[in-house]
Order: structure tokens, then C-alpha cells, then sequence
């Protein structure tokens, strides 16, 4: 496990609709560093959360409604403050023309579902510190 930082407790933004994933990323985080975790469960939500918290790092799903992780991706980008938070787009989904659209819209890293929490840990560490 890696090593965090005393002085940095970074804020954490998990965006996804099912409940048991959020409780699994939850636990998993809580257990991995010191953080403050905030969750949504859609995509409006996700973006109140953002503007209000103004994350550190984003874990999203792509697949969340109403209009889908992707859009929520566009409009973190899009905000002027926010532009710059990394952000971990997770899906079960692989496909080639998936992998380009989360890149070309500006996503930080991909993780496949289900999660390797060996590859999450590394990928949350790489954008955090």
C-alpha cells in the first residue's frame, strides 16, 4: 500500500449509480487514505457536488444517467475551474471507440469494471501525488 502524505487530505468526487459500488469505493478509499468523500449517484449530481466541493480527483462511471458519465466529463472540462481536476473514468465497457471518446473528451485514466483495486490504488496515487 502506498504511503500518504500527512499534510494533504484531498477531497474525492465518486460518481456512480449503483449503490454497492459507491459502498465498495468507499470502503476501498476510506481504508487507502485520508480524504474527504463525497458521492453522486447521476450526473446532475455529480456536477452540484464538483462546483460545491471542487475535487481533487473525479473516480465516474461512464454509464450513469441521465445523460451518461461522458457528458459529465464534457462539462468538467468545459468549467473554468474545475477543467484541471483529473479524472478516472471506470467502465465495464472496453471497446476501442470507448477508449477514444473518454481520451479525446479529456479523461485521465480508464479502468476497467470489475476493478482491479491493485490498478485503482495505483491510478488514484498517480493523479493525487
Amino acid at each position: 500500500m502506498t504511503t500518504v502524505p500527512n499534510d494533504h487530505n484531498p477531497v474525492l468526487l465518486v460518481v456512480e449509480d449503483s449503490a454497492d459500488q459507491r459502498m465498495l469505493i468507499r470502503e476501498f478509499v476510506s481504508e487507502l487514505l485520508p480524504c474527504e468523500l463525497r458521492e453522486a449517484p447521476d450526473g446532475l449530481t455529480a456536477m452540484a457536488q464538483a462546483r460545491d466541493c471542487r475535487p481533487n480527483l473525479v473516480l465516474l462511471d461512464l454509464h450513469i444517467p441521465p445523460h451518461g458519465g461522458l457528458q459529465v466529463l464534457q462539462e468538467l472540462r468545459a468549467d473554468a475551474t474545475l477543467a484541471q481536476v483529473p479524472v478516472i473514468v471506470m467502465s465495464g465497457s472496453r471497446a476501442p471507440a470507448d477508449l477514444a471518446t473518454i481520451e479525446a473528451a479529456g479523461g485521465s485514466r480508464f479502468i476497467e469494471k470489475p476493478y482491479d483495486l491493485d490498478e485503482l490504488e495505483r491510478a488514484i496515487f498517480s493523479m493525487l501525488f
